[in-house]
This record gives C-alpha cells, structure tokens and sequence, in this order.
C-alpha cells in the first residue's frame, strides 16, 4: 500500500511538474507587437462598413490568442486538483504553482520597483504612440521587470497594445482604452530597472525626451500591481463531455 502511493505521488508529481514548465516557458517568453491594425489609422477618413472590418479583424485577432491564454488557464486548474489529490505532493508543488499564477498574472503582486509616467504634450504636437508604449515594456522585460501595468492594467504574455489615431491607444482587442498621462508600474529590482531606461543617449528616457517628449520615472520600495482581470471569452470551444 505504502510502495503504491508512493508510485501515486511520484507520477503526479511529474506530469504538474511538466504542466508547470510549459506554463513557465509560455509565460516568460513575452513578446508584444502591434498588429496589422495597430498602424496609425484615419478613422475620419474611413467609411462605415471599412471601420466595422478594421475593428473586427483587430477584435477577431485578440480573441485567437485569447483562446491559448485560456487553455493555459485550465491547465493550472487541473494541476490544482491533482495536488489537492495526493497531500504528500501538497507542499512540494504549491510554491511553484504559486509562481506559474504569478508569472501568468492571475495574482496581485507587490514588490520594489519604478513607475514612469508618460504624457502628451498639451499642445498634442509631441503624443505617445502604441509603439512607444511597446518598446518601454519590452525594455523593462528585458532589464528583469518581473510583473508591469499600465494605468493599473495588468500586462500578461498575450497583451496587445495598438494605435487607432494619434491619441487613442486600445489594448486587449480594444476591450481597454488608454490615454495620456500613461502611469507604467514594474516591479524588479530599481536600480537595475532604473539604469538602463537611463543610458546616456541610448536609453528609452533619453530617446523619448529627445522626441520632444514628457516623461516622468521614480523608484519605489513597494509597488503594488493588481492580477489580471479582463475576461476570456471563447466562441468555439466546448468542453467534451
């Protein structure tokens, strides 16, 4: 009895452990990038039924990745049960489940940090694109940010950010609209974070003030950053029953 729960543990121990890697490699490997759409756009110019395409290709685009964010959703929820299972795995696997929900951004956090904010000009000569906002995060990715936000949005591995005009700025499939001033929380370690938005002439600070842009950037022992909480919605897939 005793050699067969072993045998138990030891197997669900390794598929979540697999289960967890996979979720930790998708995870970590974050790429942001605007979409066909996310190009400066002319809504004024455009007649009805090209705006009704160009939103519903954007919106269509959102929700194919959504649908992956979703299957990664479910395999946390089916690792949670199978720990709950076996109480000898309990405590050996919680921590990591814990770090995959972290990583994924379904938990707040809180941690040292820095908080930039970057606003418009108020003469609107000098605006924040989609883009610029993408080459921030990535930058503080890249520097060990290990969760960010913006405007208390949380920024998850299939976050999308795209430009429709000059000062309108939509992320998750257009279901969030940002605007100027945009407030981008990370947490990390602040020096290092601070150091290289903060190259001479190279770095992202620099770059945006020599754009003729403002922005702002502070250290903090404790940032907070709330979890993920948009909706995932799925149009095609059922459970098997």
């Amino acid at each position: 009895m005793e050699q067969k729960t072993k045998n138990k543990g030891a197997l669900i121990l390794e598929i979540t452990a697999g289960i967890i890697a996979l979720l930790l490699v998708a995870s970590m490997f974050i790429q942001f990038r605007t979409v066909d759409e996310s190009k400066e756009i002319d809504l004024e110019g455009m007649r009805e039924d090209e705006l009704k395409t160009q939103i519903a290709s954007y919106k269509s685009k959102y929700e194919e990745t959504m649908e992956q964010y979703e299957l990664n959703k479910n395999k946390i929820d089916e690792y949670t049960t199978a720990m709950n299972e076996d109480k000898e795995t309990t405590a050996i696997l919680d921590e990591e489940l814990q770090r995959a929900k972290n990583l994924m951004g379904l938990t707040d956090v809180t941690g040292e940090g820095v908080i930039l904010t970057l606003t418009d000009t108020e003469d609107a000569l000098y605006t924040y694109t989609a883009d610029d906002l993408i080459q921030l995060i990535n930058e503080l990715k890249y520097a060990g940010a290990e969760a960010i936000s913006i405007n208390d949005n949380r920024i998850i591995n299939l976050t999308d950010i795209a430009t429709l005009t000059n000062n309108l700025i939509v992320m998750n499939g257009g279901n969030v609209r940002l605007s100027s001033p945009y407030v981008i929380k990370a947490i990390g370690d602040k020096t290092y974070l601070l150091s290289t938005l903060s190259v001479k002439n190279s770095g992202y600070i620099d770059q945006m003030k020599a754009n003729g842009m403002k922005i702002e950037v502070e250290q903090k022992n404790n940032i907070e950053i709330k979890a993920y909480n948009g909706e995932i919605e799925t149009n095609y897939m059922k459970e098997v029953k």
